[in-house]
């Protein structure tokens, strides 16, 4: 059905008890959240109410890329990577792409949010062997999220990208410490970009690159077998030359145990649940090759132990709750996971990580309104103290009535909003821009607390 020249509908004679709407029109979304298609599911008792759906201007990042010299390159294809927080962690997701034309122009239309632009690395002339070096904006190298691009609905942001334009000259590559499996290199250019490069065999055991002039840090990955992995890394200059000897010396990645333990006060008569079902996952902060973030999961020996297979670095445990169950404490020998990074050292091994579970929990019920009305919105509680699970999400019924189960004691935030609103709510303000909509609790073991809470309006959050 088509709107009028006011932007009104009306389904007549309507006999479902309950219904999905979803509006759309090119150059517009119908939601600025990551992963939100817009729809909105209605029951009987709404079908009957006005209904204001919002469709949102998409955004444009347009500009121009150039060789060092200021010619236009053409052809080049220009990412448009998107902050997205998805309960766990932060990361990149692609959402847009370009490709210049021949004046070196890309115009990639996106959804308001947080973005850099970034192209890959390109062998252009393989005649001649030259190469065009991937560049972002802001750079990969910079972890300061103060410098991502943020763009509202209906703006148009330009930008200049000089990536450089080098001769490739082809590396001889040798390996020491491992002879099985595959072995694929990525080679990370001093400005933090990542080239995936191609190999192909040389004189004898020898494996050949293709590498512009420069640094570079080279990784090479390889599964030994199914439940043991083995890494090399290591950091080489290209001169203007071809060059041989770089050796990889290959060595285990550590393999950390995983225990499982039950809380001694917990309910003796529930089963504890798997270490599978916690939803355990390792976050690390180094950016991967499309400038994301590194999650390791656990793998399993005859789904019976488990591990992570985690190469040398700083991860964020995180996890969820599981039934009636959720991960109390988490320690590595003397490091309280819940509030510390987990530090990987070369070569660590032995040392498990001990994920200690509860069912001594309590609940919260309340209603939502939007407006005044009871509606239906989502919900998040935030634990204020430290958590394997950085929030909680529900959606309140179209009465407006929500319930958490089975929440772990302790102080949380809550607050509710019209539309999805995925945030890393761990960040220090994030609350801030909708503090009379936000609320303290307090849960304590068997207790059930309400706590009534006002919506925060689609129209309060500008995208």
């Amino acid at each position: 059905m088509l709107t009028d020249s006011e932007g009104k509908f009306r389904f007549e004679q309507n006999t479902e008890t309950i219904a999905n709407i979803l509006a759309s029109k090119p150059g517009f979304y119908a939601s600025p959240e990551y992963g939100d298609a817009g729809n909105f599911y209605l029951q009987s008792t709404q079908l009957a109410m006005p209904l204001e759906l919002r469709l949102y201007p998409e955004a444009l990042l347009t500009g121009v890329v150039l060789a060092p010299d200021g010619t236009p390159l053409s052809g080049i294809s220009v990412s448009a990577m998107r902050s997205i927080y998805d309960d766990s962690a932060r990361r990149w997701m692609p959402v847009g792409q370009g490709q210049t034309d021949s004046h070196g122009n890309f115009r990639i239309p996106v959804p308001a949010g947080q973005y850099r632009l970034q192209t890959r690395y390109v062998l252009r002339d393989r005649t001649i062997g030259e190469a065009v070096l991937p560049v972002a904006v802001p750079s990969v190298s910079s972890g300061d999220t103060s410098q991502l691009i943020r763009i509202h609905s209906g703006e148009e942001e330009t930008f200049e990208l000089r990536p450089a334009v080098s001769p490739t000259h082809t590396v001889g590559i040798s390996h020491a410490g491992s002879d099985r499996g595959f072995m694929r290199i990525s080679a990370r250019a001093s400005n933090g970009g990542t080239l995936q490069v191609n190999s192909t065999a040389g004189n004898g055991d020898e494996t050949r690159i293709q590498l512009p002039q420069g640094t570079y840090t080279l990784t090479a990955r390889l599964m030994a077998s199914a439940d043991a992995a083995e890494m090399a890394e290591t950091t080489i200059t290209v001169p203007d030359h071809d060059i041989s000897g770089v050796i990889l010396r290959f060595s285990p990645v550590p393999s950390i145990p995983l225990e499982l333990v039950a809380d001694g006060s917990s309910n003796a008569d529930g089963t504890p649940p798997a270490l599978s079902q916690l939803g355990l996952v390792l976050n690390s902060e180094q950016a991967d090759s499309d400038g994301g973030y590194v999650g390791v999961g656990p793998s399993s020996k005859n789904n019976q132990t488990f591990f992570f297979l985690a190469a040398p670095g700083n991860y964020r445990l995180v996890g969820r709750n599981s039934g009636t169950w959720y991960i109390k404490s988490a320690s590595y020998g003397d490091s309280d996971l819940l509030t510390q990074n987990l530090v990987v050292a070369p070569g660590a091994s032995g040392i498990p990580i001990r994920i200690t579970v509860s069912s001594e929990t309590g609940s919260l019920q309340g209603t939502v309104k939007l407006n005044g009305n009871p509606a239906a919105a989502w919900v998040y509680l935030i634990p204020n103290g430290p958590s394997a699970q950085a929030n909680y999400t529900t959606r309140s019924s179209s009465t407006g009535s929500y319930n958490f189960a089975h929440l772990p004691p302790g102080s949380y935030q809550a607050i509710a909003f019209e539309r999805q609103h995925a945030v890393d709510y761990r960040t220090a303000g994030s609350l801030s821009p909708f503090d009379n909509h936000a609320s303290s609790v307090t849960i304590n073991v068997g207790d059930k607390p309400t706590l009534n809470l006002d919506a925060v309006p689609a129209a309060e959050v500008i995208p």
